[in-house]
Protein backbone atom coordinates (compact mmCIF):
# COMPACT_ATOMS: atom_id res chain seq x y z
CA UNK A 1 0.00 0.00 0.00
CA UNK A 2 2.88 2.14 0.09
CA UNK A 3 3.44 2.76 -3.25
CA UNK A 4 0.75 3.58 -4.41
CA UNK A 5 0.36 6.60 -2.08
CA UNK A 6 3.12 8.00 -3.21
CA UNK A 7 1.60 10.80 -5.87
CA UNK A 8 4.26 10.07 -8.79
CA UNK A 9 4.01 6.64 -9.00
CA UNK A 10 0.49 6.70 -8.45
CA UNK A 11 0.12 9.01 -12.07
CA UNK A 12 1.47 7.96 -15.41
CA UNK A 13 4.74 9.49 -14.77
CA UNK A 14 7.79 8.54 -15.69
CA UNK A 15 9.30 7.01 -12.84
CA UNK A 16 5.96 5.43 -12.36
CA UNK A 17 6.77 4.11 -16.04
CA UNK A 18 9.74 2.84 -15.65
CA UNK A 19 9.36 1.10 -12.09
CA UNK A 20 6.13 -0.40 -13.90
CA UNK A 21 7.89 -1.49 -16.58
CA UNK A 22 10.58 -2.59 -14.21
CA UNK A 23 8.59 -4.86 -11.88
CA UNK A 24 6.99 -6.75 -15.04
CA UNK A 25 10.36 -7.63 -16.35
CA UNK A 26 11.88 -8.54 -12.86
CA UNK A 27 8.78 -10.50 -11.87
CA UNK A 28 7.70 -12.12 -14.72
CA UNK A 29 11.32 -13.42 -15.57
CA UNK A 30 11.61 -15.34 -12.21
CA UNK A 31 8.83 -17.04 -13.09
CA UNK A 32 9.31 -17.40 -16.83
CA UNK A 33 12.74 -18.57 -15.63
CA UNK A 34 11.07 -21.32 -13.67
CA UNK A 35 9.28 -23.13 -16.21
CA UNK A 36 12.63 -22.13 -18.67
CA UNK A 37 14.63 -24.68 -16.04
CA UNK A 38 11.60 -27.92 -15.86
CA UNK A 39 12.04 -27.48 -20.44
CA UNK A 40 8.35 -26.09 -20.53
CA UNK A 41 7.09 -24.81 -24.15
CA UNK A 42 6.65 -21.07 -22.49
CA UNK A 43 9.67 -20.36 -20.33
CA UNK A 44 11.50 -16.93 -19.60
CA UNK A 45 11.25 -14.95 -22.50
CA UNK A 46 7.46 -16.07 -23.45
CA UNK A 47 6.20 -14.97 -19.76
CA UNK A 48 8.27 -11.85 -20.22
CA UNK A 49 7.16 -10.18 -23.13
CA UNK A 50 3.51 -11.26 -22.39
CA UNK A 51 3.85 -9.62 -18.95
CA UNK A 52 5.51 -6.18 -20.39
CA UNK A 53 2.51 -6.17 -22.87
CA UNK A 54 -0.07 -6.80 -20.95
CA UNK A 55 1.32 -3.70 -18.63
CA UNK A 56 1.71 -1.84 -21.47
CA UNK A 57 -2.09 -2.47 -22.61
CA UNK A 58 -2.97 -1.18 -19.06
CA UNK A 59 -1.27 1.94 -18.71
CA UNK A 60 -2.68 2.46 -22.54
CA UNK A 61 -5.82 2.00 -21.57
CA UNK A 62 -5.30 4.35 -18.30
CA UNK A 63 -3.60 7.07 -20.81
CA UNK A 64 -6.79 7.21 -23.13
CA UNK A 65 -9.06 8.24 -20.42
CA UNK A 66 -6.46 11.07 -19.58
CA UNK A 67 -7.16 12.26 -23.01
CA UNK A 68 -10.55 11.21 -23.54
CA UNK A 69 -12.76 10.83 -20.88
CA UNK A 70 -15.40 9.03 -22.94
CA UNK A 71 -13.03 5.61 -22.94
CA UNK A 72 -13.32 3.15 -20.44
CA UNK A 73 -9.78 2.32 -19.24
CA UNK A 74 -10.83 -1.00 -18.81
CA UNK A 75 -11.95 -1.56 -22.33
CA UNK A 76 -8.26 -2.65 -23.66
CA UNK A 77 -7.32 -4.68 -20.76
CA UNK A 78 -10.68 -6.73 -21.13
CA UNK A 79 -8.97 -7.55 -23.72
CA UNK A 80 -5.93 -9.47 -22.95
CA UNK A 81 -7.79 -11.29 -20.17
CA UNK A 82 -9.58 -12.76 -23.27
CA UNK A 83 -6.60 -12.83 -26.09
CA UNK A 84 -3.88 -14.46 -23.83
CA UNK A 85 -6.40 -18.00 -23.72
CA UNK A 86 -5.33 -18.07 -27.15
CA UNK A 87 -1.92 -18.02 -26.74
CA UNK A 88 -2.25 -20.19 -23.39
CA UNK A 89 -4.10 -22.74 -25.80
CA UNK A 90 -1.24 -23.48 -27.47
CA UNK A 91 0.93 -24.43 -24.58
CA UNK A 92 -1.79 -26.87 -24.00
CA UNK A 93 -0.55 -30.45 -25.32
CA UNK A 94 -2.30 -33.94 -25.74
CA UNK A 95 0.17 -36.45 -26.35
CA UNK A 96 -0.17 -39.72 -28.32
CA UNK A 97 -1.04 -41.66 -25.05
CA UNK A 98 -3.79 -39.28 -24.12
CA UNK A 99 -2.33 -37.28 -21.44
CA UNK A 100 -2.47 -33.65 -21.19
CA UNK A 101 0.62 -31.51 -20.78
CA UNK A 102 1.79 -27.67 -20.27
CA UNK A 103 -1.74 -26.73 -18.44
CA UNK A 104 0.53 -25.34 -15.68
CA UNK A 105 2.01 -23.58 -18.15
CA UNK A 106 -0.96 -21.82 -19.89
CA UNK A 107 -2.78 -20.43 -16.85
CA UNK A 108 1.36 -19.45 -15.61
CA UNK A 109 0.96 -17.41 -18.94
CA UNK A 110 -2.78 -16.04 -18.11
CA UNK A 111 -1.96 -15.43 -14.27
CA UNK A 112 1.53 -13.53 -15.48
CA UNK A 113 -1.06 -11.52 -17.89
CA UNK A 114 -3.24 -10.68 -14.54
CA UNK A 115 0.11 -9.37 -12.99
CA UNK A 116 0.72 -6.92 -15.85
CA UNK A 117 -2.20 -5.49 -15.89
CA UNK A 118 -2.20 -4.92 -12.14
CA UNK A 119 1.69 -3.56 -12.47
CA UNK A 120 0.27 -1.14 -15.50
CA UNK A 121 -2.28 0.41 -13.33
CA UNK A 122 -0.11 0.97 -10.64
CA UNK A 123 -1.47 -1.65 -7.82
CA UNK A 124 2.10 -2.76 -7.24
CA UNK A 125 0.96 -4.45 -3.72
CA UNK A 126 -1.43 -6.86 -5.53
CA UNK A 127 1.14 -7.60 -8.24
CA UNK A 128 3.65 -8.53 -5.78
CA UNK A 129 1.12 -10.16 -3.38
CA UNK A 130 0.11 -12.47 -6.55
CA UNK A 131 3.64 -13.01 -7.40
CA UNK A 132 4.64 -14.52 -4.00
CA UNK A 133 1.84 -16.88 -4.22
CA UNK A 134 2.81 -17.99 -7.61
CA UNK A 135 6.22 -18.40 -7.16
CA UNK A 136 5.29 -20.54 -3.66
CA UNK A 137 2.65 -22.73 -6.05
CA UNK A 138 5.39 -23.26 -8.57
CA UNK A 139 8.19 -24.14 -5.98
CA UNK A 140 6.85 -24.56 -2.48
CA UNK A 141 4.31 -26.33 -2.87
CA UNK A 142 6.42 -29.05 -5.45
CA UNK A 143 8.48 -29.39 -2.18
CA UNK A 144 6.15 -30.56 0.12
CA UNK A 145 3.93 -32.52 -2.62
CA UNK A 146 7.55 -34.88 -2.89
CA UNK A 147 7.87 -35.29 0.66
CA UNK A 148 4.25 -36.20 1.38
CA UNK A 149 4.01 -38.44 -1.88
CA UNK A 150 6.32 -41.03 -2.39
CA UNK A 151 5.43 -41.87 -5.77
CA UNK A 152 7.08 -38.52 -6.80
CA UNK A 153 10.31 -40.74 -8.15
CA UNK A 154 7.77 -42.60 -11.03
CA UNK A 155 8.96 -41.12 -14.24
CA UNK A 156 6.70 -41.82 -17.01
CA UNK A 157 8.61 -41.64 -20.19
CA UNK A 158 7.83 -41.91 -24.10
CA UNK A 159 10.29 -43.22 -25.87
CA UNK A 160 11.09 -44.13 -29.40
CA UNK A 161 13.11 -47.25 -30.66
CA UNK A 162 14.75 -48.04 -34.45
CA UNK A 163 13.63 -51.62 -33.30
CA UNK A 164 12.20 -53.82 -30.68
CA UNK A 165 15.42 -55.34 -29.68
CA UNK A 166 16.87 -51.82 -28.78
CA UNK A 167 13.60 -51.92 -26.25
CA UNK A 168 15.00 -54.87 -24.61
CA UNK A 169 18.55 -53.10 -24.23
CA UNK A 170 16.48 -50.23 -22.61
CA UNK A 171 14.95 -51.89 -20.26
CA UNK A 172 17.70 -54.41 -19.18
CA UNK A 173 20.34 -50.84 -18.84
CA UNK A 174 17.60 -49.48 -16.63
CA UNK A 175 17.63 -52.24 -13.82
CA UNK A 176 21.19 -52.33 -14.39
CA UNK A 177 21.00 -49.02 -12.79
CA UNK A 178 18.94 -50.18 -9.92
CA UNK A 179 15.62 -49.06 -11.73
CA UNK A 180 12.48 -50.71 -11.37
CA UNK A 181 9.98 -50.82 -14.68
CA UNK A 182 6.61 -50.54 -13.32
CA UNK A 183 4.96 -49.96 -16.35
CA UNK A 184 5.50 -50.94 -20.08
CA UNK A 185 2.85 -50.22 -23.20
CA UNK A 186 4.28 -50.86 -26.57
CA UNK A 187 2.74 -49.50 -29.80
CA UNK A 188 4.74 -50.36 -33.23
CA UNK A 189 5.96 -48.03 -35.47
CA UNK A 190 6.73 -48.05 -39.12
CA UNK A 191 7.78 -50.73 -40.78
CA UNK A 192 11.02 -51.22 -43.06
CA UNK A 193 12.60 -53.97 -45.03
CA UNK A 194 14.89 -54.09 -42.34
CA UNK A 195 13.15 -53.83 -39.31
CA UNK A 196 9.83 -51.84 -37.60
CA UNK A 197 10.18 -48.96 -35.26
CA UNK A 198 8.91 -49.22 -31.85
CA UNK A 199 7.29 -46.90 -29.30
CA UNK A 200 6.55 -47.19 -25.82
CA UNK A 201 5.39 -45.32 -22.73
CA UNK A 202 7.47 -46.66 -20.07
CA UNK A 203 6.58 -46.20 -16.01
CA UNK A 204 9.89 -46.23 -14.42
CA UNK A 205 10.98 -46.19 -10.48
CA UNK A 206 14.02 -44.34 -9.60
CA UNK A 207 15.57 -44.91 -6.13
CA UNK A 208 17.36 -41.67 -6.31
CA UNK A 209 16.70 -38.78 -6.87
CA UNK A 210 17.54 -37.69 -10.80
CA UNK A 211 17.05 -34.68 -12.69
CA UNK A 212 15.57 -33.79 -16.47
CA UNK A 213 18.82 -33.18 -17.57
CA UNK A 214 20.73 -36.48 -16.33
CA UNK A 215 17.55 -39.13 -17.78
CA UNK A 216 18.04 -37.38 -21.19
CA UNK A 217 22.00 -37.74 -21.12
CA UNK A 218 21.84 -41.33 -20.05
CA UNK A 219 19.10 -43.05 -21.32
CA UNK A 220 18.62 -40.98 -24.14
CA UNK A 221 21.90 -41.52 -25.70
CA UNK A 222 21.47 -45.55 -25.81
CA UNK A 223 21.91 -47.12 -28.95
CA UNK A 224 18.82 -47.79 -30.79
CA UNK A 225 17.16 -44.34 -28.87
CA UNK A 226 15.48 -41.96 -31.42
CA UNK A 227 13.32 -39.81 -29.42
CA UNK A 228 12.54 -39.35 -25.35
CA UNK A 229 10.37 -37.19 -23.53
CA UNK A 230 8.56 -37.23 -20.61
CA UNK A 231 4.80 -37.63 -19.98
CA UNK A 232 4.62 -36.50 -16.06
CA UNK A 233 7.97 -34.32 -15.67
Amino acid sequence: MVLERIEILRELTLPSILLRTFLAMVLSGILGYEREKRHRPAGFRTYLVVCLGSTLAMMVGIYLTTIFDSIDAGRIPAQVISGIGFLGAGTILVTRQNQVKGLTTAAGLWAVACMGLALGAGFYTGALVVFAAIGIALKMLRVVNRHLNPASKLVILHVEFEKIADMSKFISFAKSKNCTVEHLEMTRGRSTAESTSVSATITLCFHEEVTYSQIVETYGALEGVTFIDYVNW
